[in-house]
């Protein structure tokens, strides 16, 4: 057994020493890696310090930089405490949800005591289906008085939405046609507590949806679109969706170096939000296969915000009302 951590450990250290000259859109199988990256480097964490119980001084010092690399990532939000920040100056609290929907169109009593429950000033929905759309029009239109619903029927994976308590302006929506399955965007202007600020609501493409497998190209291409036109904001940026990538893809760090990401900074956990398949409605890629049981294991639900938006709180919610994707719920204050 231990010869088979040798290599494991050596093969993945040969790989993280050479991320940076190995470009997931230039190497699928790289892509492929660095999304279960966090998940291989797990197995370290547990059996290195096993392995040096037992004597076995160089199996533990080849699992070491493994290790640590993990708890230098992860550490400080798997031990963080998950209490609330005090805001740096008075606060002008808001609060915000994004939620992949999963194209639900028959069940949708408890996607809507899931927002309810949430209590959230903004939702950002992905994969709003058209009947979704019709029913929070209507159910939902007095906790949020300003709505933008655009579902996308010839490709219900495509809808978008948002609903706020706070005036929505300049909204867009837009959907890259020239890419295989591409998802939507939306972007607005958000008038909260005298502030304005520029909210995203996005969808990149999942690289196994496209043409080729596990081709990182086009999500790629999405992010760079998107972060150009974030370099026309003026304001402060929230940047909300399932972005379909974990925090080990290229596009995670070219985003994180110019907003941060709110649940790194104050979430306590892995904040796993996908696949959630408790329920059956939920397991339509699975259909037949007896995998309720199974956790979230991949963080791709994100919230990123520009340093002039401060993180109070981020949590996963228990409840995926029928999603595949757990929703990610944040407190800021602006």
């Amino acid at each position: 057994m231990p010869r088979w951590l040798n290599l494991y450990s050596l093969l993945l250290v040969a790989f993280l020493s050479n991320r940076e000259r190995l470009p997931e859109t230039a190497f699928p199988p790289v892509a492929l890696l660095n999304s279960v990256l966090h998940l291989l480097l797990k197995p370290a964490v547990i059996a290195a310090p096993l392995l040096l119980w037992a004597g076995r001084w160089r199996s533990a010092a080849l699992l070491a930089p493994l290790a640590a690399e993990f708890l230098r990532q992860y550490g400080g939000q798997l031990w963080r405490a998950a209490r609330p920040i005090t805001p740096h100056s008075p606060p002008r609290r808001l609060t915000a949800l994004t939620y992949n929907v999963h194209k639900e169109d028959v069940h949708l009593e408890p996607i809507l005591r899931v927002i309810r429950n949430a209590n959230a000033d903004v939702v950002a929905l992905q994969e709003l289906g058209s009947r979704a759309a019709e029913c929070f029009e209507q159910v939902l239109a007095a906790e949020y008085p300003y709505r933008s619903l655009q579902p996308y029927p010839a490709f219900p994976s495509a809808g978008q939405g948002i609903l706020s308590r706070y005036p929505l302006s300049d909204v867009l929506y837009w959907r890259h046609e020239n890419i295989p399955n591409a998802l939507g965007h939306q972007r607005a202007t958000l008038s909260a507590h005298g502030v304005q600020i520029a909210l995203y609501n996005v969808h990149p493409v999942h690289p196994g949806m496209v043409d080729k497998l596990f081709d990182a190209r086009p999500r790629q291409w999405e992010v760079d679109q998107i972060m150009a036109r974030l370099l026309a904001e003026k304001r402060s940026v929230l940047l909300l969706g399932d972005f379909n990538m974990t925090d080990q893809a290229d596009a995670y760090r070219q985003i994180t170096r110019r907003y941060y990401d709110v649940f790194r900074r104050v979430g306590a956990g892995m904040g796993y939000t996908f696949p959630s398949w408790r329920y059956p409605q939920a397991r339509d890629v699975i259909e037949g296969l007896p995998l309720g049981w199974l956790p979230p294991l991949f963080r791709i639900d994100y919230a990123f915000a520009s340093e002039g938006i401060q993180a109070l709180q981020a949590r996963v919610l228990p409840d995926s009302g029928g999603s595949d994707h757990l929703p990610l719920w944040v407190e800021l204050a602006i």
